[in-house]
């Protein structure tokens, strides 16, 4: 079985309007689970975590909700074939509130007018495909608190404890949504950037990931979530 785990939390017209399209994009035959983190400060980990727990899908992919890309089922395929995980894309395209708007209404993404210009994507975020036993070993750390650097020190802690993984060749497209509140562009708090560059020191040094990661080992909890029939 695969399950796509979406961490979600509503409230925003813009990320729920993305949501309801790219919702539908999904093969049907595939399990949708959307899973939210407990009240209080956004962190991404305690979505993800108890629902990476919960599944029985031997195959998990881990899906923002305001992204899509065509190279989901070729990610599939590899790690089917062997690969401990993939990421489906190569590099970024975040497209303007009117180039959204305009896939919304059924046009190509290609052409649209871009928030920015497109842009290599971070390896452990928008989409992770994996294994259940490699997700469960190598969990998101939920001392990320609001937005950044938590995919990004995810990316970094996989590579090094689950190898290096299989990577696609297509494009991620991002909606458009008005940005979250964070300390810069590049960084989400001075708590997020000073533990990422553990995460970083501890790159392709796996008994320093290790020792990383059991740090908060106790520390994430429970999510709701609910299923799409």
């Amino acid at each position: 079985m695969i399950e796509v785990i979406v961490p979600w939390r509503g409230g925003c017209p813009h990320r729920e309007r993305a949501w309801e399209h790219v919702r539908e994009l999904y093969p049907t035959e595939w399990k949708l689970t959307v899973a939210s983190p407990p009240e209080g400060p956004w962190v991404k980990a305690l979505a993800v975590n108890p629902a990476i727990r919960s599944s029985s899908a031997g195959i998990i992919i881990v899906a923002d909700a305001d992204c899509w890309t065509d190279g989901l089922e070729r990610a599939v395929e590899a790690v089917r074939s062997g690969a401990s995980w993939a990421v489906p894309h190569k590099g970024v395209v975040r497209l303007s509130e009117r180039g959204s708007e305009a896939v919304y209404r059924g046009e190509p993404w290609e052409g649209q007018p871009l928030a920015e210009r497109p842009y290599g994507g971070v390896i452990g975020g928008g989409f992770v495909v994996a294994h259940r036993e490699v997700l469960l070993s190598v969990p998101m750390d939920p001392r990320f608190k609001g937005w950044g650097q938590e995919d990004h020190s995810w990316g970094l802690a996989l590579h090094t404890l689950a190898g290096r993984p299989w990577r696609g060749m297509a494009h991620l497209v991002h909606f458009w949504h008005p940005p979250q509140e964070r300390l810069a562009r590049k960084w989400g708090s001075k708590e997020s950037k000073a533990l990422f560059h553990r995460y970083h020191a501890a790159a392709n040094k796996p008994d320093h990931m290790r020792s990383l990661l059991h740090e908060f080992a106790s520390t994430d909890q429970p999510a709701s979530d609910d299923h799409r029939p």
